[in-house]
């Protein structure tokens, strides 16, 4: 591609008040975009609903707790700080609260629908803005929106923050390509609310957008007016503003010998080349596209507007980098920024390399984007469909002991069984929590368990590491003690034991189980 594309708007342009009106046709022509990504958005959501993986019901806990009570737990009996994206459950609580209206009820399934529909919507007007500024068809708003719900990492995780990511982060590149400051650290301050970790790709590409430097305070003030009263009411009423998953996660550091790291070669790419290859060949051309980029920036021949595709890229590699160092086990959606960052910076990349050196008809240009996002589409049919009847009963990237299903009557059943009791869950909490909405516990939803565990993380932190930790628990409850469970819930592939209430399950990933429930003591 050629890095000395002239900023379009640049020479030629139209002016004064025949340059407003150009602006705001094309502007509102953009929004129609949004018909495409909602109906993108609505049928990912269709497709996945039955089969949310566990880590997203306990998003969905929270929701479910907060629409109804304004109750930030994972439980209705405690409060607690497990969720890890503060905003994607506050989105979420949103949703599930106004269609509780129309409904009648609280279903926080539903209210995911709703917020998908939206992003998905946002997503492509957000694309068709970059490519319109970039000077390319706006149609490649398609393949944007291709390959985020194509990646499995990304349809395999709904529920979780990975929609909002990939939303937020496009907008933050439509920004960056437009100049807009104000907009940029709106779209910034969201991504740290939906993990504060995203702030490794927020300032990557606020420091490579020359655009964005010209008053440089603009931005990051923006976007520390949107993010700080929510960690700094967390630190203070919660007594850590960051919330507890960051212990637990760093603390299990692999799976054996999986790591963040190796995982996408040593896990993923293992369960099926197809699937893996929607992830990994959009992010190795959005690798190309960043190297191009970053090429002819350093001869000074790159275009300002430019900055902000390389920018996106290359802070999806330095999230990788940062991850790896953090040292976290391999769970698929921490991949999501990474991925999608690199993703769209291929996206983009391709779409201004057939616009400078091929010599493909502008019509055929024109047609590059829906191209490309039928051959996404149709290796996504190929993966999706492979045995699965439609909506899934679990998705491409599967690991948990029980269908979803299963686990949402089993945790019904288990009510049942203990009223106002409070039960010890396995190490699957998300779903069972969700069917029972009953006093369910472990290290995510009862604070005083997961104590003894941030006294583990800040013991084995360096002299910094300590400092931050001992000054972000500052104002944490130490005192607080587990709850004393009366029953606990026991998955087990060998023999139960006589006379208490059990349930079969059946997992692609585990085989054959079963779940019982035995009185504590």
């Amino acid at each position: 591609m050629s890095t000395s594309t002239a900023d379009p708007g640049a020479a030629g342009a139209p002016t004064g008040e025949s340059a407003s009106s150009t602006r705001l046709t094309t502007s509102r022509g953009d929004l129609w975009w949004a018909v495409p990504g909602a109906v993108v958005g609505a049928l990912a959501f269709w497709a996945a609903h039955r089969g949310l993986i566990d880590d997203a019901y306990i998003t969905l806990d929270y929701v479910r707790n907060v629409a109804r009570d304004l109750h930030w737990g994972l439980i209705p009996t405690e409060e607690s700080n497990a969720a890890t994206s503060p905003l994607n459950v506050l989105m979420l609580s949103l949703s599930t609260w106004l269609l509780s209206f129309v409904t009648g009820d609280v279903r926080p399934v539903l209210g995911l629908g709703l917020l998908t529909v939206v992003l998905s919507a946002a997503m492509a007007v957000w694309a068709a803005r970059t490519a319109r500024h970039l000077g390319v068809s706006t149609a490649w708003a398609l393949a944007v929106l291709a390959v985020v719900f194509a990646n499995p990492f990304v349809n395999s995780a709904l529920g979780l923050e990975v929609l909002p990511i990939s939303a937020f982060l496009m907008g933050l590149t439509a920004q960056a390509v437009r100049g807009r400051q104000v907009a940029f650290g709106v779209l910034a301050g969201l991504l740290v609310l939906t993990r504060l970790d995203l702030g490794v790709i927020v300032a990557v590409v606020y420091l490579l957008t020359p655009a964005l430097r010209r008053r440089r305070w603009v931005a990051p003030a923006v976007a520390a007016a949107v993010s700080l009263p929510w960690y700094a009411f967390s630190w203070w009423h919660f007594g850590s503003a960051i919330p507890a998953t960051f212990v637990i996660k760093t603390l299990q550091e692999s799976f054996g010998d999986q790591t963040f790291f190796n995982g996408p070669w040593t896990l993923w790419a293992g369960r099926g080349g197809l699937p893996f290859a929607l992830a990994a060949a959009p992010a190795a051309i959005g690798l190309v596209t960043v190297l191009t980029l970053l090429t002819g920036g350093l001869r000074r021949r790159l275009a300002g507007h430019l900055w902000p595709v390389a920018a996106i890229g290359l802070g999806g590699v330095a999230y990788y980098v940062a991850y790896s160092l953090l040292g976290v086990p391999p769970y698929q959606w921490y991949y999501v920024p990474s991925t999608v960052a690199l993703g769209v910076a291929g996206v983009l990349g391709l779409a201004l390399a057939l616009r400078q050196v091929t010599p493909i008809s502008p019509r055929g240009v024109r047609w590059a984007g829906p191209a490309v996002t039928a051959a996404l589409l149709a290796a996504l049919a190929v993966t999706s469909l492979d045995g699965r009847p439609l909506p899934w009963q679990y998705p491409v990237y599967f690991g948990a002991w029980a269908l979803p299903s299963e686990y949402r009557d089993i945790g019904a059943a288990v009510h049942d069984e203990i009223g106002d009791g409070t039960v010890l869950a396995p190490p699957e909490i998300g779903t069972l929590a969700f069917g029972c909405d009953c006093s369910m516990v472990d290290v995510f939803s009862d604070p005083g368990t997961t104590l003894p565990l941030i006294e583990q993380r800040i013991d084995q932190a360096g002299p910094v590491g300590r400092f931050l930790l001992e000054l972000n628990f500052a104002r944490l409850d130490r005192d607080r003690e587990p709850r004393d469970p009366d029953h606990r819930l026991v998955w087990t592939q060998g023999e139960v034991p006589e006379g208490v209430p059990s349930w079969p399950t059946h997992s692609p990933a585990t085989g054959p189980a079963t779940l019982y429930l035995e009185p504590v003591g």
